[in-house]
């Protein structure tokens, strides 16, 4: 996950601002990194986007929207990247935890297995 982190805080097109406050948020370091012309995308597992977290797309004037998991649900609009940051957080699924290595599937097989 680091290494995403890394590769995302150190990459010249991105929003630095953006990138450095949900890396601060200890709940969003824990998820996979993504982006897509510019928006800031998290994931659950690492091999592809689990679609279920919201993410973060720019305005003009410097803001922010936070939409997800779908791009037709708007949770809210931010004038700061620690305000978006933060609604990303309010729209985390139950139980959301470390992002696990591998697709979606394997986040519906740790979903059905009994609880140890």
């Amino acid at each position: 996950m680091e290494a995403a982190w890394q590769r995302l805080l150190h990459r010249e097109d991105m929003d630095t601002r953006l990138v450095r406050a949900a890396h601060a948020e200890p709940l969003l370091r824990q998820l996979h990194p993504s982006s897509s012309h510019q928006d800031l995308h998290f994931s659950r597992c690492t091999g592809d986007w689990s679609w279920d977290v919201p993410f973060i797309m720019h305005l003009p004037g410097g803001r922010y929207l936070v939409a997800g998991p779908s791009r037709s649900q708007i949770v809210g609009e931010a004038d700061t990247a620690e305000e978006a940051v933060a609604l990303v957080v309010g729209g985390l699924p139950s139980g959301c935890g470390p992002a696990v290595v591998g697709r979606g599937e394997e986040l519906d097989r740790l979903a059905m297995a009994p609880p140890e």
